[in-house]
């Protein structure tokens, strides 16, 4: 059985542009350390666009899910854009089933935006 690859949060940032790549499983256990990472991201001066990438995620569960759309709340009451690039099937599945494809800007590719 391979087991999933390690939880990461990469962050980049460029001028008033942030991007944050999640790696791995993202759920109970790991959501505090993502939430620690929107916090510090939500600090800066400056941000007028956010891209949450999960192009690499292995698993989302409801907390982890939590944290992004609460994340978008705050990203969007503070004046910035926040998008969503889309993930592996089955997480992009969970968004659909909790209709959050139709509330969040969910993007194929960084680029776009």
């Amino acid at each position: 059985m391979t087991r999933p690859p390690a939880f990461r949060v990469l962050t980049n940032e460029s001028g008033s542009r942030v991007e944050i790549a999640i790696q791995g499983e993202l759920d109970l256990a790991t959501a505090p350390q993502l939430d620690a990472e929107f916090e510090r991201v939500r600090a800066l001066d400056g941000i007028e666009v956010v891209v949450v990438d999960l192009r690499e995620l292995a698993f989302l569960d409801s907390t982890g899910l939590e944290a992004i759309v609460e994340f978008d709340a705050r990203s969007r009451a503070a004046g910035a854009e926040l998008a969503v690039v889309r993930g592996p099937r089955a997480v992009e599945r969970l968004f659909a089933v909790m209709q959050l494809d139709r509330k969040l800007r969910i993007v194929d590719d960084p680029a776009e935006l």
